[in-house]
């Protein structure tokens, strides 16, 4: 009875929000999952880059650890370390969608016409960096599986 948002609007609002919490998931796990896989290929040129028989193999995994490093830039700020870097580094894809969902929710009024074209515009950036993480976690990460397979390396080194 306070607000002066009708239950449609607020259905508007709860869309919204909900639509940006969904890209940005999908986004954060894509990054957890590119973190993961690159300290996987780290350990990899660590233990097997110095091997004749891998060279190849570890010239691969540098360009798809850097290829990932360049999807995880584009959607999350990996330089901010103290509260003032956000002041020296611009922000992200998914900052500035979870940021537009926080101005979205400060009032009780349905998202405007902007708030939906800023939405669609940062969720089709955030997906089209997406699409190559899906292309390079589909395609060159299972040949680089299938390389190491062939070579039957030990997955476990002690050193």
């Amino acid at each position: 009875p306070r607000s002066e948002m009708t239950v449609s609007d607020m259905q508007k609002q709860f869309d919204f929000v909900n639509a940006v919490n969904q890209t940005a998931d999908k986004a954060h796990k894509a990054i957890e999952t590119i973190r993961s896989v690159r300290e996987k290929l780290t350990a990899f040129e660590k233990n097997y880059g110095d091997l004749e028989s891998t060279k190849s193999l570890a010239e691969k995994a540098k360009q798809l650890k850097d290829a990932l490093t360049d999807i995880e830039k584009a959607l999350y700020q990996t330089q901010n370390r103290s509260n003032q870097d956000p002041l020296n580094f611009p922000i992200r894809l998914t900052n500035k969608l979870v940021h537009l969902n926080s101005l979205v929710t400060i009032n009780d009024f349905p998202p405007t016409a902007q708030d939906e074209l800023v939405r669609k515009e940062l969720t089709q950036a955030v997906e089209m960096e997406l699409e190559k993480y899906d292309a390079l976690i589909g395609n060159d990460l299972a040949v680089f599986n299938a390389e190491f397979a062939k070579l039957n390396l030990n997955y476990l080194t002690i050193e």
